[in-house]
């Protein structure tokens, strides 16, 4: 089984997001510059613009780049024994959820997920919590319901076994 990658609407979502955060920092940032404007010396003015300028463009020169890249390196498999996926920027972070590990599992959509008709799925083992972002909500559920039915199955087997 290979892994599968995201659709094109997780990369518009991780666009809007980063864009979103990156809104609030600008604002945070300028409302903190225009505060403290008149406390900033008249010879340290033009660094000051010269900071919040170089700010702002690595600001957007992340929104540029971060959503390609974690688009592209996005992949999850799952099959009849785990779930993993490969996620990250900087750092890749790979993980493994054995499925007979899984005490439960949930759907969760913010606003922006709404709006691309994605879904997360979370899935809660004894170690924590592990969550495989950006799904269609048709394959989310699917994958829940799948994963489920798995579940039911195998603690059936064990009933059977113990009898």
């Amino acid at each position: 089984m290979q892994y599968k990658k995201l659709n094109k609407n997780a990369e518009k979502c991780m666009y809007v997001a980063t864009a979103s955060g990156i809104v609030v920092v600008v604002i945070i940032l300028f409302v903190l510059f225009f505060l403290l404007k008149g406390e900033i010396p008249v010879e340290y003015t033009i660094l000051s613009n010269i900071i919040l300028l170089a700010l702002v463009l690595v600001l957007v020169s992340y929104l540029v780049i971060s959503p390609k890249i974690r688009y592209m390196r996005y992949r999850y498999l799952i099959n009849e024994d785990r779930i993993d996926f490969i996620e990250g920027l900087l750092f890749i972070t790979r993980t493994i959820v054995p499925i007979n590990r899984i005490h439960k599992i949930a759907l969760q959509r913010g606003p922006i997920d709404n709006i691309f008709g994605l879904s997360k799925l979370i899935i809660t083992t004894a170690g924590g919590d592990a969550i495989v972002r950006f799904l269609e909500i048709p394959v989310a559920e699917d994958i829940a319901d799948k994963l489920k039915n798995k579940i039911n199955d195998d603690i059936e087997n064990v009933k059977q076994e113990v009898k």
